[in-house]
Order: C-alpha cells, then sequence, then structure tokens
C-alpha cells in the first residue's frame, strides 16, 4: 500500500465517509493492496476516531459513522472469505447494546480468512449455545461494554458445558471493563484489549492454546 492508498483509506473512515467507502475497498483491491494492510489502515483510523470520542471531541453519530465506513470499506474483501481459517460465532450480550468494538473484531477476523457468524447486539444467552450448534464454530466469542451484565460472560460459558460442547470449541470475552484477571477468573481461554490483537489471541485459540492480551498493565 502506497502512502497515497493510506490516506485515501485513513481519511474515509476518520471523517466518516460511508457513501466513498466501499468503492475505495473496491478500487484497493482492484490494485492488488492486501485485505490485511487495509484491516490494519483502518484500525489506525478507528484508533483515533476513537480517541477523539473518549475525549468528546467528537459525538456518538460520527463515531457510528466511522465503524459504517470500516465495515464497508472491507466488504470488497470479506464477499470472498470462505472461512479457511476457521468458524467463529460473536455477539454482545444480553441487556448490552453497544457493539462498536465486536464489529471491529467481526471486520478484522473476517479480513484474516475467518468465517464469522455475526449475533449482534443484545444476544439471548442460550443464542450463543445454538449457533456454535448450528455452525460447527471453532470459537465462541461474548463481549459487553456494561460492568452490569460481564456475569453474563460465565453464564454463557456455563451453558457451553452444560450442552456438553465447551470441550469442542473454545471460549473468548471482550470489552471494555473486561481485564485478563477476570477472563482467567471465570474460565474463558481467551481475552484481548483490543481488534488487532484479537486476532493474535484467536489464531493461537485455534491452535488449542490459552492466550490472554492486554493492550496495557492491568491491576488484579
Amino acid at each position: 500500500m502506497n502512502e497515497e492508498q493510506y490516506k485515501m483509506a485513513y481519511e474515509c473512515v476518520v471523517n466518516g465517509k460511508v457513501g466513498e467507502a466501499q468503492k475505495i475497498g473496491e478500487m484497493l483491491k482492484a490494485a492488488g493492496v492486501d485485505s490485511k494492510e487495509v484491516g490494519k489502515v483502518l484500525i489506525d483510523a478507528m484508533n483515533v476516531v476513537g480517541h477523539k470520542y473518549r475525549e468528546r471531541e467528537i459525538a456518538l453519530p460520527q463515531l457510528i459513522l466511522a465503524t459504517h465506513s470500516f465495515k464497508k470499506m472491507l466488504l470488497p474483501y470479506v464477499m470472498d472469505t470462505k472461512g479457511e481459517a476457521g468458524t467463529v460465532v460473536m455477539g454482545v450480550v444480553q441487556n448490552d447494546i453497544h457493539d462498536i468494538g465486536k464489529n471491529l473484531v467481526v471486520g478484522m477476523l473476517q479480513v484474516y480468512g475467518y468465517k464469522v457468524h455475526d449475533l449482534g447486539k443484545d444476544v439471548p444467552l442460550d443464542k450463543f449455545v445454538e449457533a456454535a450448534k448450528q455452525h460447527n464454530a471453532n470459537i465462541v466469542g461474548a463481549g459487553t461494554l456494561l460492568t452490569a451484565t460481564m456475569p453474563e460472560l460465565e453464564t454463557i460459558l456455563n451453558k457451553l458445558k452444560d450442552s456438553g460442547i465447551k470441550d469442542k470449541v473454545k471460549y473468548m470475552v471482550g470489552g471494555a471493563p473486561i481485564t485478563t484477571t477476570f477472563a482467567k477468573r471465570i474460565g474463558a481461554d481467551g481475552y484481548a484489549a483490543d481488534a488487532v490483537l484479537a486476532v493474535e489471541m484467536v489464531a493461537e485459540l485455534m491452535k488449542g492454546n490459552q492466550c490472554y492480551l492486554a493492550a496495557r498493565q492491568e491491576k488484579a
């Protein structure tokens, strides 16, 4: 990817140009730009957008537009994904409607060749188990942005165990309030602090390992 292509993709997401995003993705793909390069640029852009949102430099609508631009630009690449890297079921737990972080992880995993069945947000807990069975998933991922719904993450794990499929799938968790300590305490196989680390973590889970990747020093 050359400097001009980087700037075009980066600015499209930072400025939330949803209408141009898919066309830019198609142009990059036609030019032979690798999907992983595009994904990394878009994560750079989303990190900037996320920082601006946390600092209240932009409002929620701008954050949503940036996220939609991210997804639209990856669409030309995702359409060719055959899921050869593995199958993942992912969603945001019941009573939580915050799904921007989950959407970024879904997009990055698709770029890296995973077949991702996105359950969306506010997902009934039994749906995670049902989808894992239906799609013969290698990995089940659940996340939340709310501390009030953190206990649901352990409930999902228990449901996977009760259904008899936990020995066939790895279970990963994520979200702003989640830490490595929490993930290990409830018995999750994996945790990653952001979408880029999630790709590394999922690769380790596919090898049969446990993996916990924090972006910063965490308190126990």
